[in-house]
Order: structure tokens, then sequence, then C-alpha cells
């Protein structure tokens, strides 16, 4: 991995002075590949682990919660009873319109390689539920000896399992936004959100840091738990620890991130934090992590006391960066060719990964012949044609 990058960056004479950041999954195999090959002849190359990934792990620490095994083991039987029969997609469909549902759609069967993939399976369960044990009961008259049907019937009829499931979905809903938020907006691509992600990230600590003691989960979900019979004081405890478990997660992962301190130095380039923070916020003297302001010009100091000056005409509104930093290019040229270039640093391995997908559609069965120069073209459409 690490001598075809530097095959890479040598081939397209990219100084090794340019690149910096590697971001890669946490994987062992990309850490020893960021120490011993990249970091001896890129210094300044900081190794960042993808957010995204990091994200998907505190979630997942709510799909492999030991008290939401009931829950996960349910979906796994809807999700298999489905694969294994695709016409049952068809007839769920209609069944659905007989209870005068408008739009149908399919379940959103839960996908290894898709983020929130589960968390999104669980929130349509919690709407479409009910219709399932009618569903599941005529299925079950038609195929007596299908063991996956009866399975699933036999939990949809159980008022204790029924109840648990319900309950859990219902706080998952509610609670899981959080992190399908966070995810979604990570994944963003054509739009510069370096300098938000130490907000972000501040944001997601706290809501879980507060969760881990909370004494009221929501009137909706109390409702949920009473109306199937249970006490309260069974399930919270059981809220209690599925933050914990996803904030301990949180610690691990991100209080030592190798970008912390530029995720939070990069925050300059937003006038809002200059603006609305506090004036220490305004010496420029401690952002050094960012290497062009390491050593200060006379020049740079006074492009510095102007930005800090600037107003926003509207505060509330959300800023996009790139047009902002372009527009104060003639005023601040030198600030703003050094926030152009923050600001765009990826903070995922997204792009990526699409990429290679991107690959396989051009490179399918059919195109294997394809000549050099038109791989080029095709790959320049694809990647730049929006």
């Amino acid at each position: 991995m690490g001598s075809t990058l530097l095959t890479i960056l040598t081939k397209y004479n990219i100084p090794f002075s340019l690149p910096r950041l590697f971001i890669s999954d946490s994987a062992a195999y990309m850490k020893k590949c960021f120490r011993e090959v990249l970091k001896p002849v890129m210094p300044q190359l900081i190794h960042a682990p993808c957010c995204i990934h990091i994200l998907n792990l505190i979630g997942k620490t709510w799909q492999k919660f030991n008290p939401f095994a009931i829950l996960k083991e349910f979906l796994a039987k809807i999700k298999e009873c489905f694969v294994c029969s695709p016409a049952r997609r068809g007839r769920y469909l209609i069944h659905l319109c007989n209870y005068s549902i408008s739009s149908p759609c399919k379940i959103p069967l839960l996908t290894s390689t898709r983020w929130n993939s589960w968390f999104r399976m669980v929130e349509y369960t919690k709407t479409h539920i009910l219709y399932w044990n009618s569903f599941f009961q005529d299925k079950v008259t038609n195929d007596s000896t299908n063991e996956i049907l009866k399975n699933i019937l036999n939990t949809l009829s159980d008022p204790f399992k029924f109840g648990t499931i319900s309950v859990y979905i219902h706080f998952i809903s509610i609670y899981a936004k959080q992190f399908v938020q966070d995810t979604d907006f990570f994944q963003k691509q054509n739009k510069p959100i370096f300098p938000f992600v130490e907000g972000r990230l501040n944001h997601l600590s706290a809501f879980l840091e507060s969760n881990c003691n909370s004494q009221d989960f929501g009137s909706d979900l109390d409702t949920t738990i009473t109306l199937h019979y249970f006490n309260l004081l069974d399930f919270y405890p059981i809220f209690h620890s599925a933050f914990e478990a996803a904030f301990n997660k949180f610690n691990v992962y991100i209080f030592s991130h190798p970008t912390c301190l530029l995720f939070w130095t990069t925050q300059i380039f937003d006038l809002k934090y200059i603006l609305l923070g506090p004036l220490e916020g305004k010496n420029l003297h401690q952002y050094s992590t960012i290497r062009e302001l390491a050593n200060l010009s006379d020049k740079l100091l006074c492009e510095w006391s102007i930005y800090c000056k600037l107003q926003l005409e509207n505060s509330v509104r959300e800023i996009n960066l790139e047009e902002y930093w372009m527009n104060l290019g003639d005023k601040l040229p030198i600030l703003s060719k050094i926030a152009l270039d923050y600001i765009w640093l990826p903070v995922s391995s997204c792009s990526m990964e699409r990429s290679f997908s991107i690959y396989n559609n051009i490179l399918d069965e059919n195109c294997q012949n394809l000549s050099e120069d038109s791989l080029k073209r095709l790959n320049m459409m694809y990647f730049n044609g929006n």
C-alpha cells in the first residue's frame, strides 16, 4: 500500500511535502503503512482514521448490545424470510395496500456494506410492525413447515417478546437519529465540512454523555413501556447502559484521534467561531498546527486582524465556506489561500470507496477491451459529470 502511494505521487510529480492527511480505516496494517513507510518520507503527514468508520463502530455498539439481542435476532429472521423468497416481497406490498397504505415500500433490509442500514430497518419496523402479525399468520397458514415464518409469528404473538421488541425499536428509532445524522454529515461530498467536525463531535459527545444518566427519555417512550405493561425502572438502566457502551467507544476512538488538534484548529476558517467564540480564539499564535501559521509574517497578521473584524450579514444562516473565502481572495489573499486548502481536507474515505464501485461499472464484463485513453476519458466523465 505504502509503495503504491509513493509511486503515484512520483508519477504525477506531486511533491512529498504537499500531502497533509493519510485517511484510512483503523486496521493495524494501515497504521503500520503510515508509521513505517509514509511518515519517514513525509514527516508533515497526519494519519486520520476515517470518521465514518469510527461513527459506524459507535453505532454498532447498539447493534451488538446484549439486551437488544432479541431485536437483532428478530430482524435477522425478517431479513432471511424475504431474502429466501423474493416473491414474498411483492405479496408483502400487496398486504400493505390492503391496509390502505397509499405508498407502500419494501423493508430496508440490513446490508453490511451500507452505513446505518440496521438503524433504518429498525425505524421502518417501528412504523410497520403492527401490520406484520396478520401477514405472517397468512404465510404460516400457506406454508406451515417453514420454521423461519413460524419463529417470526411466535415472536409477534408472544406479548412479552413483542412488547420488549416494541420498546427497543421505539428507543432506537428516537435516539439513533443522532448517529444517522452524523454519519450522513460526514459523507457529504462537494462541500467543505472539515471546519465543522470539531463542533459536530462535541455535540455527539454531549449527547452520549448526558443520556448515560438521564432520568427522562420522553413521554412517548414511557407510554410505549407502560402500554405493554412493563415497568419504567426495568428499562431505564438498559437505556443508560446502551449510551454508556456508545460513549465508551466514542472515548476510545475520538479522544485519541490523531487529527483532534487539527479539527479544533480549522474552526478558525468559520467566521462564526471567531465572532461568537471566546476572545482568546482570536489569538493566531495558538494555531501553529496549521504549518502555514507557524511562522507569522506581518502581512498575514494584518490580514488576520482584518478577518477578525469582519461581520456576518446573517449569523444564523449556514455559510458556504468555499464561496465565502473565494470572495475574500482579493482582500485577504494569503489567509484565503490557506483557508481554501484546509476547509477542503477530507474527513472520510467514502469518496474513495465509492470510486471502487464506479470502477466496477466502467470495467464490467462487457468493457474489458477499453484502451487506456478511453478509460481515462470515462473516469473523467464519471467523476466530473455533475
